[in-house]
């Protein structure tokens, strides 16, 4: 049977997939070294859309489901599933946090359609040959699902699991070895081709100077080479929970480690990776020795803890997320939102690029709650401030209701037609051009922007992803 002839239904259970992509990314791959600190990384990010089209691989999609509890991680992630003919199912949590009514719902709901199809089947000829290409891909690992996987194959359908390979089931393998009409995969192996990491700090949490450490551009690196994705692929060697913010110049790059006691010991570290000639210290000893403010330093105005109350610190950023009315005078609120006028741009924006939001875990869900209500006005405005994460490749053209550099909005103007989500993706082949930054095309290897990885260093046809 030819597999491109295979018509789909896909059925996804949310939390399995944020969750234990999370721990796999914390654990230590192929792209990322293993996270000492804890045991999820909040910073993955899922692509929807490829994680949907290499699930598919080239075949018919049918009915879709996707299923989830209120609130979700963003309100975007759902309408990024119903762009791909989702029927999106979310549900009230309990009153203690947990999940209800999904995994019932998802059983129900498989076992439906393949009853339906098998009914029909009996009676026409060529629903019959369309239930021997129907395949239902199924995502999750949670063994109560098994009853329903089993009810699906009962009625001659295949069923094709995907699962991560740390949350699924034994007893999913042990049906596996014994009917042949369930494969099981693991995400594992496409975790390169539909995820990828955010380091910029846009975390509606609170964060301490303390924990934070301030790095100055070195003079001997070139402006393309001295970007966000150059810190965060050094300091990935500490094996560390960071984020990362531009300071309003771009000379800065200020870094967060929340779950880090002894910052020092991290300075030490980070100066051994960069090298003698990058300046690294603390936010504190910055602040003081350049007398700096924090306005003066960075976009979020509230973003870091005024100095004179830095004493007054005594717990670390991580035990604040779990109780947000502790230490308040001691840390400050992460503003995330986009801006009044461009709310609808920056939010589609922002599921675009990143993919998704927190997992599916009480305190995680608790802290973006404020976006799906009426008190996410004043994150809107404070989006205004924070530097778009696409830059000069806003399909928006600056419109997004982030912010841009004044060379990025000029770029903007003088190219009115241009499709800045190319920007630099091609070489340049021009004989002699003179344009530099300005051209539209990349001169070397090292400004070339590969779409595939939203990064500079190599093409898109050459990404390894």
């Amino acid at each position: 049977m030819d597999a491109d002839n295979d018509e789909c239904l896909l059925f996804v259970d949310d939390s399995n997939v944020w969750i234990e992509a999370q721990k796999f990314a914390a654990s230590g791959n192929s792209r990322m070294p293993k996270l000492t600190d804890v045991d999820r990384d909040p910073r993955l990010r899922i692509d929807i859309g490829r994680l949907v089209n290499t699930l598919y691989d080239g075949r018919i999609q049918r009915q879709s489901y996707i299923y989830g509890s209120r609130p979700p991680p963003n309100d975007l992630v759902w309408d990024q599933y119903k762009k791909y003919s989702f029927k999106t199912k979310i549900y009230d949590r309990a009153t203690n946090g947990r999940e209800k009514e999904v995994d019932n719902s998802m059983s129900a709901d498989m076992t439906e359609e393949a009853i339906d199809l098998r009914a029909v089947a009996k009676f026409d000829q060529a629903v019959e040959e369309r239930k021997k290409r129907t395949v239902f891909i199924v995502i999750t690992g949670d063994r109560d699902m098994l009853p329903a996987i089993r009810k699906v194959l009962e009625c001659g359908i295949r069923v094709e699991l995907w699962g991560w390979n740390s949350g699924m089931a034994r007893e999913y393998l042990r049906e596996r070895n014994t009917n042949g009409r369930l494969s099981v995969k693991f995400l594992d192996n496409i975790f390169n081709q539909v995820s990828f990491t955010n380091f910029r700090s846009t975390r509606n949490t609170r964060v301490v100077p303390a924990y934070t450490i301030v790095i100055l551009e070195p003079e001997h690196l070139a402006e393309k080479t001295w970007n966000d994705s150059y810190v965060a692929k050094v300091l990935l060697e500490l094996g560390r929970l960071f984020y990362t913010t531009r300071s309003k110049n771009g000379s800065e790059i200020i870094v967060e480690f929340p779950t880090v006691k002894n910052i020092e010991a991290i300075i030490v570290k980070a100066r051994k990776l960069f090298g003698e000639k990058t300046t690294i210290m603390s936010w504190p000893v910055y602040a003081s020795r350049f007398n700096k403010d924090v306005s003066d330093i960075v976009e979020t105005s509230n973003m870091f803890l005024p100095l004179e109350n830095e004493n007054r610190a005594s717990s670390s950023p991580l035990s604040m997320k779990h109780d947000a009315q502790s230490s308040l005078e001691n840390s400050v609120d992460l503003g995330s939102g986009p801006s009044e006028a461009g709310d609808e741009k920056a939010e589609v924006h922002e599921a675009e690029a990143e993919g998704g939001g927190d997992p599916d875990d009480e305190e995680d869900w608790e802290q973006v709650k404020s976006r799906s209500r009426p008190g996410r006005a004043h994150g809107r405005a404070q989006r205004r401030t924070q530097g778009c994460p696409k830059g000069q490749h806003c399909g928006d053209r600056g419109e997004c209701g982030y912010k841009h550099t004044t060379k990025e909005m000029a770029r903007f103007r003088d190219n009115p037609t241009k499709d800045f989500r190319l920007w630099k993706t091609k070489r340049c082949t021009a004989v002699g051009c003179r344009g530099g930054e300005r051209c539209a095309f990349a001169h070397s290897t090292e400004e070339t922007w590969c779409l595939s990885c939203n990064d500079y260093g190599h093409s898109t046809e050459d990404c390894r992803l």
